[in-house]
């Protein structure tokens, strides 16, 4: 039989009688539910003599016979309070002088942004919506930071300058002050001082007068710079039944063609199979329809063939239709059926879908223009 500690002899001592509990036994958390002190960690000694393990008693016949008793659970605690105390991070002390892991071994670093501004070599697929959101930066701030590019028509080798965050880059061209650059760009002068991408400019001051050749980065600058388009070299002549187009762009170009007009009323050029995966916008110029490969174009309007081939300005193989004043303009296609001058009906089959040119996957890439100026095709039919 085993020593009963508060039995053992008084020159026996407590091996546990100097360790301090983890717990107080007279601390109540919430809902007056009482926290017993934690079981003893440690054996106590057993005198001498005695074996250090007892066999397990064995059951009789009639106890084996028994049905097992389901395990029985403390009514006095509700079982939502019991489920509380076990979500909530116990509060233990590791024993005196106990070596220990901490909870937290390492830190997570937040993610830090680019220190600088960067180059960028444009791949095929890509995008200016697709290029400012890798980088974290708005379309507007590739737009002000790089002159003489086409939003319209990035083609892949293209190099472009990435600012780490949105704003604008300034050079001086003549003595400025720092004040005059921020009213520009319409922030606080304090902002250019501040950055940490500015770093010559610590000890500057908002009258601080900067010479030529100076670069500024104006971290959440707004610019008055416009999105350019690229012209394919659209040219209308003549007026009536007289009068031609053209649209250039590359060797698919037809030349001055006549342009007797169409019926005004636009169709879908897919059958409804198709996909939205990107609309009109500023820096889009048209819809994107996703498709099969191969799947069959058709003309939404009558009218006549005045591009059937290859564009040079990223649409791959294209076809433009002239319909009076609407153009409409087919890209990416897989192939082309129809040919310069051909005048086709509503309805006729033109191409198939496809992944040409600076193309990210199989889609229809489809324009409406009034003359130069690209229109939002769903003002003209739904999708």
């Amino acid at each position: 039989m085993s020593a009963d500690p508060e039995q053992m002899p008084s020159g026996s001592s407590d091996p546990l009688a100097s360790e301090e509990p983890l717990f107080d036994p007279d601390d109540t958390p919430l809902h007056g539910v009482r926290v017993p002190p934690p079981p003893p960690t440690q054996s106590a000694e057993l005198p001498t003599g005695l074996p250090p393990t007892l066999p397990a008693p064995t059951a009789t016949p009639d106890q084996a016979a028994q049905p097992a008793q389901p395990a029985r659970y403390d009514q006095e605690v509700p079982m939502d309070v019991v489920a509380e105390h076990l979500l909530r991070p116990a509060e233990a002390l590791p024993p005196r002088g106990a070596l220990y892991r901490a909870q937290n071994p390492y830190t997570i670093a937040p993610p830090r942004g680019r220190s600088g501004i960067i180059q960028y070599r444009v791949q095929p697929g890509d995008t200016l919506e697709k290029i400012a959101a890798r980088f974290g930066i708005s379309p507007d701030t590739i737009i002000w930071n790089n002159d003489g590019i086409y939003v319209n028509r990035l083609l892949p080798g293209d190099t472009l300058t990435i600012l780490p965050e949105d704003g604008v880059l300034h050079r001086t061209l003549q003595e400025e002050t720092i004040q005059s650059i921020a009213d520009k760009y319409k922030v606080s002068p304090f902002s250019i001082v501040d950055s940490e991408f500015n770093p010559l400019l610590r000890n500057a001051s908002p009258t601080t007068l900067l010479p030529p050749g100076v670069t500024v980065m104006v971290v959440g600058g707004v610019s008055d710079k416009k999105p350019v388009y690229w012209n394919p070299g659209i040219t209308i002549q003549g007026s009536g039944r007289s009068k031609t187009v053209s649209f250039g762009g590359g060797p698919g170009s037809c030349g001055a063609q006549p342009n007797a007009g169409g019926t005004g009323g636009l169709v879908v050029p897919l059958p409804p199979i198709y996909t939205v995966v990107r609309g009109f916008s500023a820096y889009h110029t048209g819809i994107d329809l996703a498709a099969p490969i191969g799947t069959t174009v058709f003309a939404a309007d009558s009218g006549t063939v005045i591009f059937a081939g290859w564009s040079s300005w990223g649409y791959g193989n294209t076809v433009v239709l002239a319909h009076g004043n609407l153009l409409t303009l087919y890209g990416h296609m897989s192939r082309v059926s129809v040919s310069c001058g051909q005048v086709v009906s509503r309805g006729t089959p033109i191409g198939a879908v496809g992944n040409t040119g600076n193309s990210s996957g199989p889609h229809l890439h489809f324009e409406v223009r009034v003359g130069e100026v690209p229109q939002n095709p769903e003002n003209y039919l739904r999708f």
